[in-house]
């Protein structure tokens, strides 16, 4: 029996589904939580079925969590959407229910859960959820809504696809596109920012540090995030900004945060760097990865590491 098939067992049987994702999320993460309600909800309207963790007002536009009491995840079946690792999954409730499923497409280097399904071939979850849709066609339903939560994940986990995408995750989109609903303007929305977020762009192509041998990267101190009040817009939209520099062969964004520790969005345009990110704390794709500086030094580490690698495939 396939992982996926004993995933639609569970939720066959269940009655109560509760969805998280990762802390800190981005469209991918929302858009599989999302997408994956509301495959449930279409196909079985008689199953209370919640998305749960931190709103973020930035996201609002693909959906709103739900607010739910301790005692709903009495009997429940608990699905957690493109998380990695335990610790960072949103709402730490999520060990509270009944059973525990795991589905995401990073490395499965932590794997938790009664029932997990990783497929890192793929380039999001959301195209995860949607190939689970389309395996069992003849069973599930996709509304509009949902297409629309699983195209945004898609797009936005894949950079509008300059990353990890191939002939499956085109022709995905070319399924989800079929929906009733405005993908220009999700296209038009993702690619928008705030004008606080804006005047961060400016700071960021001011005072980043493109190294000899093409290393290109910044360091967001606690004091320099709150100067511009960038609330809970987030800064990932600082990542494609440093790959967009021609002389970069690959890029990290180091943003402090409030612990004092520095969480690094690492990226390449072709020289793997994942077994960097493994090195400190993180981990991911083979150029898409992320990792964790706990102190200044440890940061340096991280720079200087970058620039070997860099530096050992430029002298071939």
């Amino acid at each position: 029996m396939t992982a996926q098939t004993q995933i639609l067992a569970q939720i066959k049987v269940a009655n109560t589904i509760i969805i998280h994702r990762h802390q800190r999320p981005d469209p991918d993460a929302v858009g599989s939580q999302m997408g994956l309600a509301e495959i449930i909800r279409t196909t079985y309207p008689d199953k209370r079925v919640y998305v749960v963790g931190k709103q973020v007002h930035s996201l609002e536009w693909m959906g709103d969590m739900d607010t739910i009491d301790d005692a709903t995840y009495e009997d429940a079946l608990v699905i957690v959407t493109d998380t990695a690792n335990e610790p960072r999954v949103d709402d730490q409730r999520y060990e509270e229910g009944k059973t525990l499923i795991k589905i995401d497409h990073h490395p499965n280097d932590e794997p938790y859960g009664d029932y997990s399904w990783v497929d890192t071939s793929v380039s999001s979850s959301s195209e995860l959820v949607f190939s689970f849709y389309k395996e069992f066609e003849n069973e599930l339903k996709l509304s509009d809504k949902g297409a629309a939560c699983l195209y945004s994940g898609i797009v936005g986990d894949t950079g509008r696809f300059l990353y990890a995408t191939d002939s499956r995750t085109m022709a995905t989109v070319s399924d989800l596109m079929k929906f009733n609903f405005d993908w220009t303007k999700l296209n038009q929305m993702m690619d928008t920012i705030s004008p606080e977020a804006a005047k961060v762009s400016g700071y960021v192509y001011e005072h980043m540090t493109l190294t000899d041998e093409g290393f290109n990267y910044i360091v967001l101190t606690n004091e320099i995030l709150e100067s511009f009040d960038l609330g809970d817009f987030g800064t990932a939209f600082i990542v494609p900004l440093m790959g967009k520099i021609n002389a970069a062969k690959a890029w990290a964004v180091f943003e402090q945060q409030d612990e004092g520790f520095y969480r690094a969005r690492l990226r390449s345009r072709e020289i793997p760097i994942n077994d960097i990110a493994k090195r400190h704390g993180g981990g991911g794709h083979p150029l898409a990865s992320g990792a964790i500086a706990q102190n200044d030094a440890e940061l340096e580490d991280i720079i200087y590491e970058m620039n070997q690698l860099l530096k050992e495939h430029n002298n071939g």
